[in-house]
């Protein structure tokens, strides 16, 4: 309660300096956007409606519960953008949940050394944009490829509420053209499917995060995109003709030689009895014609022209 009762009283003590103190309760013209990645770095824009004088001018960050972790930086023109400046703070120690800053733009408007005061109380937890992701690879097979990242010096407790946009587009096209998924989970990783690759393309891929909108307690605009990662979809294996006949032959031998082996075993067994059967029916002269029949070993042409001879 105490803290808040003297938050308060600096705040108001600062509007009495401002409005009373030499014509620096005047209101800061243009807009000035200060976003911090959370860790130790704030990039300040400010954009005027028209000439502001040759300055220089300076953008001061007063700490409101840590004396001495102050900070300042000189606001330079863009020489792309007309009455644009920009400064770069780094600041001593990494951003906490508690920290709050007084902001306030000091510099020489036209010959005259004015101070404004931007704001009364930087919340940084209310203005961040963070690094882009880092170390972006993929991995694409036949059936789906995969694509992960990582995250440099984030808090744990951004890392577990983090939101991702991943965008890809084939390689040779524009990425006014890409396609873009805000992906459901914290996790940096993501699957993209084969059907929605065309085989034999080469693709570009590419991430960016924030803190979840769904968080309350922060707001944070999205990062700049990360590097990109080059992927082509793996072709699927095609069996060739020979190998096909090959394997085609292979599961029919199989059939075929147990039906060949079978046949052949049913044959010779058939065989076998049907001359056992066919060697106990024919009818042999031998009991008869003893000693005839062992003499000219059953052969009754030579008995019979023997027994002619005899016989004239």
């Amino acid at each position: 309660m105490g803290r808040v009762v003297w938050q308060l009283g600096l705040q108001l003590c600062i509007a009495a300096v401002l409005l009373f103190g030499g014509g620096r309760g005047r209101e800061l013209s243009g807009s000035l956007s200060c976003l911090n990645n959370y860790v130790t770095t704030v990039s300040c824009t400010w954009v005027t409606e028209k000439p502001m004088g040759d300055g220089p001018f300076h953008l001061h960050f007063t700490n409101l519960w840590s004396k001495g972790h102050n900070a300042s930086c000189k606001l330079t023109d863009t020489e792309s953008m007309q009455n644009q400046y920009h400064c770069t703070i780094h600041l001593a120690s990494q951003i906490l949940e508690t920290d709050g800053y007084r902001v306030s733009l000091q510099g020489n408007f036209f010959g005259r050394n004015q101070t404004y005061m931007a704001f009364l109380e930087y919340n940084p937890r209310k203005h961040i944009k963070l690094d882009p992701p880092l170390n972006i690879q993929s991995n694409a097979t036949a059936s789906k490829c995969q694509i992960w990242w990582s995250m440099w010096n984030v808090p744990w407790y951004l890392a577990e509420i983090l939101q991702y946009e991943l965008q890809y587009k084939e390689y040779s096209m524009s990425w006014e053209v890409a396609m873009n998924k805000t992906l459901p989970s914290s996790l940096p990783q993501v699957e993209i499917e084969a059907t929605e690759l065309h085989s034999g393309v080469a693709y570009a891929a590419r991430v960016r995060c924030k803190v979840s909108e769904n968080e309350n307690s922060y707001h944070s605009q999205w990062s700049e995109w990360s590097q990109t990662t080059v992927f082509q979809r793996a072709d699927v294996p095609k069996v060739s003709e020979k190998i096909l006949n090959i394997k085609t032959v292979q599961y029919l031998s199989i059939p075929l030689s147990f039906g060949t082996l079978l046949y052949l075993f049913w044959n010779c067994k058939l065989s076998s009895r049907a001359k056992s059967l066919a060697c106990f029916n024919i009818p042999t002269p031998a009991a008869f014609f003893q000693p005839l029949y062992s003499l000219h070993n059953g052969n009754f042409k030579v008995l019979v022209s023997h027994f002619t001879a005899s016989t004239y």
